[in-house]
Protein backbone atom coordinates (compact mmCIF):
# COMPACT_ATOMS: atom_id res chain seq x y z
CA UNK A 1 0.00 0.00 0.00
CA UNK A 2 1.21 3.46 -0.87
CA UNK A 3 4.07 2.26 -3.07
CA UNK A 4 4.36 3.51 -6.66
CA UNK A 5 6.66 1.62 -9.05
CA UNK A 6 7.62 3.37 -12.29
CA UNK A 7 7.70 1.75 -15.72
CA UNK A 8 10.75 -0.43 -16.31
CA UNK A 9 11.80 -0.39 -12.65
CA UNK A 10 13.33 -3.51 -11.11
CA UNK A 11 12.82 -4.54 -7.48
CA UNK A 12 15.35 -7.13 -6.29
CA UNK A 13 14.20 -10.51 -4.99
CA UNK A 14 13.50 -10.33 -1.26
CA UNK A 15 13.62 -6.52 -1.22
CA UNK A 16 11.29 -4.74 1.20
CA UNK A 17 9.99 -1.48 -0.26
CA UNK A 18 8.87 0.85 2.57
CA UNK A 19 5.42 2.43 2.59
CA UNK A 20 4.86 5.64 0.63
CA UNK A 21 7.94 5.04 -1.54
CA UNK A 22 7.99 6.20 -5.15
CA UNK A 23 10.31 4.08 -7.29
CA UNK A 24 11.21 6.12 -10.39
CA UNK A 25 11.05 4.68 -13.92
CA UNK A 26 14.05 2.50 -14.88
CA UNK A 27 15.40 2.44 -11.32
CA UNK A 28 16.91 -0.64 -9.69
CA UNK A 29 16.06 -1.06 -6.00
CA UNK A 30 17.29 -3.81 -3.66
CA UNK A 31 17.85 -4.51 0.01
CA UNK A 32 16.01 -4.43 3.31
CA UNK A 33 14.82 -1.72 3.30
CA UNK A 34 14.98 -1.29 -0.47
CA UNK A 35 17.29 1.49 -1.65
CA UNK A 36 18.22 2.86 -5.06
CA UNK A 37 21.25 1.06 -6.51
CA UNK A 38 21.34 2.66 -9.95
CA UNK A 39 19.32 3.39 -13.07
CA UNK A 40 18.94 1.01 -16.03
CA UNK A 41 19.98 1.74 -19.56
CA UNK A 42 21.95 4.57 -21.03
Amino acid sequence: PGVTIGAGAIIGAGAVVPRDTEVPPNAIYAGVPAKLLRYRGG
